[in-house]
């Protein structure tokens, strides 16, 4: 008897253990300051394409983090995962990992353009361009110096400045990939690719019967009078969903 009473004692001091943990967990992520990842709330087989419905948001405190930000993409990073094929299969209840995602080719690019939309590749001052903080679908808009004759008509900036005036800004446009790169770099970097010299980038022009569209003519207008001297960017916010 003696035995099974302190069988059972070391169960329940077990069992208060856990539950005792849980709670300090769970009060840590309702107290600290906590990161977001991505996680599979439901069964998905390798190859089937990642959906919106699959995912869940994982919160964490961060001293309970550990070094996960180095091997799991954050809840930032959805939109990069949605749409996915998976390259393996997930039972549900796991967290994403960096290595499971794969970085798309440049193959891909025609995938992401409309059907009155074209690709220009366009040189960048790598002097004034940080692009590890840039990303794929990021809008920009181009600073050129005013020079030459152009049939674009730019929009006025309100109440000019005297170097203002010696520049236009032509845009806006969004970007499809960053030298070699066509998602965020930690993507790139969990797939094993080598990033390539990012002072070309990839933009989206409209084009429709036989002609860009008046802005994109202008940019490519400055890049034959410079002979394609690097072109300073503007980085706009993102669209407010809405």
């Amino acid at each position: 008897m003696k035995g099974l009473s302190g069988l059972l004692l070391s169960l329940g001091l077990g069992l208060a253990a856990a539950v005792c943990n849980w709670l300090y967990m769970n009060r840590l992520a309702g107290a600290e300051a906590k990161e977001s990842f991505i996680g599979i709330k439901t069964p998905i087989n390798i190859g089937e394409t990642i959906l919106d419905a699959h995912l869940v948001k994982i919160d964490l405190p961060r001293s309970a983090m550990g070094n996960l930000d180095q091997v799991a993409p954050k809840w930032g990073l959805k939109s990069t995962v949605t749409g996915q094929t998976t390259s393996r299969s997930y039972r549900g209840g796991e967290l994403v990992l960096l290595q499971d995602l794969r970085t798309p080719g440049a193959k891909d690019l025609n995938q992401k353009l409309g059907r009155d939309e074209v690709a220009l590749w366009i040189p960048i001052d790598s002097r004034t361009f940080n692009s590890m903080r840039v990303n794929p679908d990021d809008e920009i808009s181009f600073l050129l110096p005013r020079s030459g004759v152009s049939s674009y008509s730019p929009t006025p900036v309100p109440n000019p400045s005297k170097d203002a005036m010696s520049n236009e800004i032509v845009g806006t446009f969004r970007i499809l990939e960053l030298g070699n790169r066509t998602g965020r770099p930690e993507v790139q970097r969990a797939a094993g690719m080598r990033q390539s010299n990012e002072n070309v980038i990839a933009i989206v022009a409209k084009f429709a019967e036989g002609r860009l569209d008046a802005k994109a003519e202008r940019v490519i207008d400055y890049m034959r009078l410079s002979k394609s001297q690097g072109l300073q960017v503007i980085l706009h916010p993102p669209k407010k969903a809405g």
